[in-house]
């Protein structure tokens, strides 16, 4: 509780009166009729991303209850892509995690539905609801973290994104009639999965073989690796994008500045003049819309730790990808199309050879592309069957 009043405290004096009442669980029901259906999202912008489609697509499914979204940080451009124009519908910071802020929270809402997005509740939050049958629980893409502990007959349904958090959702906190879907992952459905790749053809002109893609490179790493694509053959006849999940000023001015020192020239694509580009010209996505026509355009697209939403779009973009050797979120059943590479020594030697070899890269693309709309339709049954689970609450 010292906690949660500590952080009101820093809230009000820095303005956040609204987030300071939220985190107190003070919070006001949407205005109207009907009952209350509550999301419940985290800090992530995947999780964020997903409670904003799913809240869309109930509302499209049900018209007479109300819906709450509470997330721990606000991303108001998904809030205003996905939720504008819905009615009856409420949204804004979440609670804090205290006994009195939950208690607060549910008997200013009383919903008869609680959906967890992308995380499983807190213990403390599990507890306020041991004893409340009257409402309908559900896990939705939960994670491979616990469910809580002593809380038998908790969720009526799981709807896991893998099979480890399947495995764990299915031995503890579940009714023993629940439902516990197949593991899939709806961000499949959120992507792109239709891009031109024209952009590419812009970039290279006749004159280049293709386009490399590097994404949310460590800035102490990046130095190293344009002093290697600089000396290599490939820098000759082809082109080298980066991109970035959270694009800043700060970073912008970090990789233009190392990419000079090299005696390269950093081009902005959103200050490109749509000429194709020459060997020394270093391209940098500064703005995230151009992420998936990057990924969609190049031969091949290496990533470095990043969200799960940014890691779907580059599956589904239909080049080969590979992971940094740190990445540890490849999604099941991928291992044989994408491949987790030594960044610094091994990455060039990899483009390279597939470069050389286009058959084989051509049967990796085949393959990864075979996997996505595999789990996409997944995803599309699974998301169908959650919402008539909805519809006949």
């Amino acid at each position: 509780m010292l906690k949660l009043l500590f952080q009101d405290a820093r809230d009000r004096l820095n303005g956040n009166n609204a987030r300071a009442n939220a985190r107190l669980g003070l919070v006001r029901p949407p205005e109207g009729t009907g009952k209350i259906v509550w999301l419940v999202a985290d800090e992530t912008y995947d999780s964020v991303l997903i409670s904003t489609t799913l809240l869309a697509a109930i509302r499209e499914k049900r018209k007479d209850v109300r819906l709450v979204l509470t997330y721990q940080t606000e991303y108001q451009d998904l809030i205003i892509k996905h939720m504008s124009g819905l009615s009856k519908i409420g949204f804004g910071f979440g609670c804090g995690d205290s006994h009195f802020a939950i208690k607060q929270m549910l008997k200013r809402l009383t919903p008869f539905a609680i959906i967890f997005i992308g995380h499983s509740p807190s213990k403390t939050m599990m507890k306020a609801l041991r004893n409340t049958p009257e409402i309908h629980k559900i896990a939705f893409q939960t994670g491979t973290e616990s469910i809580g502990d002593g809380s038998d007959d908790f969720f009526e349904a799981c709807y896991p994104h893998s099979l480890s958090a399947a495995t764990k959702t299915n031995s503890r906190s579940v009714d023993s009639d629940a439902v516990i879907s197949k593991p899939f992952n709806v961000l499949t459905r959120l992507v792109q999965s239709q891009i031109d790749k024209q952009l590419g053809s812009m970039l290279c002109g006749e004159s280049k073989n293709a386009l490399f893609h590097v994404h949310n490179i460590d800035k102490n790493k990046l130095r190293d690796f344009l002093t290697n694509w600089k000396s290599s053959e490939l820098s000759q006849n082809s082109l080298l994008a980066f991109s970035f999940s959270k694009i800043d000023s700060t970073t912008l001015l970090s990789v233009q500045k190392s990419v000079k020192k090299l005696g390269l020239s950093p081009v902005l694509l959103s200050k490109w003049s749509q000429k194709p580009l020459t060997k020394n010209e270093i391209i940098i996505a500064d703005e995230d819309k151009w992420f998936a026509a990057i990924c969609a355009s190049s031969a091949e697209s290496h990533l470095f730790n990043t969200t799960a939403f940014h890691l779907w779009q580059a599956i589904s973009s239909g080049s080969v990808i590979t992971l940094d050797k740190d990445v540890k979120n490849k999604p099941s059943g991928f291992d044989t199309v994408i491949s987790n590479v030594e960044f610094t020594h091994d990455l060039i030697s990899t483009w390279k050879s597939h470069l050389n070899n286009p058959a084989l890269a051509r049967k990796i693309t085949d393959q990864t592309r075979q996997l996505f709309w595999s789990e996409r339709r997944e995803a599309e049954m699974q998301v169908d069957t959650f919402l008539q689970r909805v519809y006949d609450w």
